[in-house]
């Protein structure tokens, strides 16, 4: 290891432990020594042979029938690109692996992540010689088999479910138990075991021999005992606790003849129960401060549920009524094509997948899942495509949700809808916690920022994610204030990062009081990051002035304005441009050729538009996880006034 590589690992250690409280430094050594006492346990799969049996399957009913033409087309798609080795996960083309392990092959640094050596002796977090774990861990999901199963059972092709069995079959060989790249993270393993459970489900047992069978079922008690055996807790329990749990609890249903299989299942379901209302606020909001993250755990307790219903063990009604909140919270952020706000984190996580590279609506169609599995019609979302998903869940559409104001007090977010000019108006803004946790691991710092669609357009947006843990200064800037749309100080953030999945300070937000009369309709809060720094507290006003007339009126309060160059960041989203009108200081948000929105910024404050840039990292956004685009967004810089308000106009056109 290389001086900078170890002091980068020392770092990230000493960071992590300052996060931990004196139970979690306990149990990290105490996790520790069964690690490092599990390495000296043989290698190979005969110690998980569990015998002969039936083939473990899914245990939900799953029929492909239901699919449509589109559904069927992009199905196919999926399996001409797999079985030519044409893989494209997170916005990355996978080259040829050569003679290289599919399964261990990085698709950017084209190298081999060690295929030999015990899984918790791998540095994944601070490798600069294989690249983001993300990407090989995306491909050893393999759930680009669940189409490609679904596919096969639809059409009776023999090809696609040999296929299938033969994949399945060559990661196992490939992949001996806690050794390499694939054993050293439980969420990974849960999500794999659970595409393998649906691929078993849907291509059925002509697919499999008998030794096939018997070495699913030695995986599965393989994957099982590790989940079990090394929980995510404390710091880390979060969406990766609660995919462990119900991979334990879909693996002990599917498979309860495993030795294990009981004790599995009992604690999976008081995992889910506890944890509940820890994942996701009073409110509905989702803890992770990510409405796709909310999506992600929402999904994944929905399969436990339906999991559940199916075995005739349903999870408790407490449950479901907390995930029929959280998919009506995700509404409130919906417009009507179903798209939702790029908020925080974003991974690309799923549970069930029908096309890897083609999920753009995702919220909507677990929420969709949710009115089905919940029994709640009333939550369901305007619009989300066909999905393999709907053949799990079940499926519910609805109108577009009406007008007014709802405050999310726990969650953070204060939410308007309207109709303006005959348009849809989702109007949201941030006042809430940064993240979830000791550690807020996928929170952004974007305290008081307002997020704007209108006509289904996403006139401000946010930046998204881009990378984790390969990202560096760009993980940095995807995170930080000054690319999301609120005010910063000296081009720093209100929370500062300390590494890629942890914070040196955290801002609080304080104050809130919200007009809720959807025509005198305001929301102010303030927060305390940029105190310690530059003396003073951030209060900001989102107000409504008229039916398509906006003022958000930032203030600055301490005993003295800073010095430093104040700016308030408005960034533009897909397919809308920022053009200057003639008027200074005042700009137009412009889709499909036609202004929608007119916005001035504080008087007599020096404005640019960006795109692109790369010193500074400003004007980007990313699409997807591994992708950034050059995006619009117009700053405004200037000298706050000492107790002044900096007032920036939004008008609806």
């Amino acid at each position: 290891m290389t001086a900078g590589r170890l002091s980068s690992r020392l770092a990230w250690y000493a960071r992590r432990l300052s996060a931990m409280s004196t139970a979690e430094v306990a149990h990290r050594v105490g996790e520790l020594a069964r690690k490092r006492s599990a390495r000296l346990v043989q290698p190979g799969w005969a110690r998980f042979d569990v015998g002969d049996g039936p083939l473990p399957v899914f245990p939900v009913a799953i029929d492909p029938a239901l699919a449509d033409a589109d559904l069927l087309a992009r199905w196919d798609r999926v399996a001409e690109l797999a079985m030519a080795r044409r893989h494209h996960f997170l916005g990355r083309e996978w080259p040829p692996a050569g003679e290289a392990s599919l399964w261990h092959f990085d698709p950017c640094s084209r190298r081999e992540w060690p295929r030999d050596r015990y899984c918790f002796d791998i540095n994944y977090r601070h490798s600069d010689v294989y690249g983001d774990v993300k990407y090989v861990w995306e491909i050893n999901r393999l759930q680009y088999l669940q189409p490609i199963a679904a596919l096969a059972a639809r059409t009776g092709r023999a090809e696609l479910g040999a296929f299938v069995s033969d994949e399945i079959a060559g990661w196992i060989a490939d992949n001996p138990p806690f050794h390499g790249i694939n054993w050293p993270s439980g969420i990974e393993m849960a999500l794999r075991a659970i595409s393998v459970l649906v691929a078993t489900r849907l291509v059925g047992d002509d697919a499999f021999s008998p030794a096939a069978r018997r070495s699913i079922r030695a995986f599965l008690a393989a994957t099982g005992t590790w989940l079990r055996r090394y929980p995510s807790r404390f710091s880390s329990a979060n969406n990766h606790l609660i995919a462990e749990a119900v991979g334990l609890y879909v693996i002990a249903t599917a498979c309860p003849d495993l030795p294990a299989a009981k004790s599995w299942r009992a604690y999976a379901r008081r995992v889910l129960a506890e944890e509940a209302d820890r994942q996701f606020h009073a409110d509905g909001i989702g803890a992770e401060q990510s409405p796709t993250y909310t999506a992600f755990t929402l999904e994944l307790y929905l399969t436990a549920a339906r999991v559940g219903q199916a075995a005739g063990d349903p999870l408790p009604q407490a449950v479901l009524q907390k995930l029929a909140a959280v998919g009506e919270a995700l509404t409130w952020f919906m417009d009507e094509n179903g798209a939702v706000p790029r908020i925080g984190d974003d991974d690309e996580g799923r549970v069930i997948v029908s096309d890897p590279d083609a999920d753009r609506h995702y919220v909507a169609s677990v929420v969709s899942a949710a009115a089905a599995v919940c029994d709640r019609p009333d939550i369901a979302p305007p619009a989300a495509p066909p999905h393999l998903r709907d053949l799990v869940f079940g499926r519910r559409l609805a109108p577009v949700k009406g007008v007014g104001v709802r405050i999310f007090p726990e969650g953070g977010y204060t939410v308007l809808r309207d109709l303006v000019h005959g348009r849809q108006l989702v109007l949201a803004m941030d006042h809430g916690p940064l993240g979830f946790l000791s550690i807020a691991a996928h929170g952004h710092a974007d305290t008081l920022a307002v997020w704007l669609d209108y006509g289904g357009k996403a006139l401000l947006a946010d930046a998204g994610t881009y990378l984790y843990h390969a990202g560096g200064a760009w993980r940095d800037a995807f995170r930080g204030t000054p690319l999301h749309n609120t005010l910063s100080i000296g081009g720093e953030s209100s929370s500062l990062v300390s590494g890629a999945f942890n914070w040196k300070t955290k801002a609080q937000a304080r104050g809130l009081a919200v007009d809720e009369r959807l025509d005198a309709f305001s929301c102010a809060a303030a927060h305390d990051g940029y105190r310690a720094r530059f003396g003073v507290a951030h209060a900001r006003l989102l107000r409504r002035l008229s039916a398509d007339t906006f003022h958000i009126e930032d203030r600055l309060d301490g005993a003295a304005a800073p010095t430093e160059t104040v700016a308030i960041s408005f960034l533009s989203g897909e397919g809308v441009d920022i053009r200057a009108t003639d008027r200074p200081g005042t700009f137009d948000f412009v889709a499909d050729g036609l202004p929608l929105m007119r916005l001035a910024g504080p008087q007599g404050w020096a404005a640019t538009l960006e795109s692109g840039r790369e010193a500074g990292r400003l004007g980007w956004r990313s699409p997807c996880f591994g992708v950034k685009v050059p995006s619009a967004q117009l700053v405004f810089r200037g000298s706050a006034p000492p107790g002044g308000t900096m007032r920036t106009e939004m008008r609806l056109l």
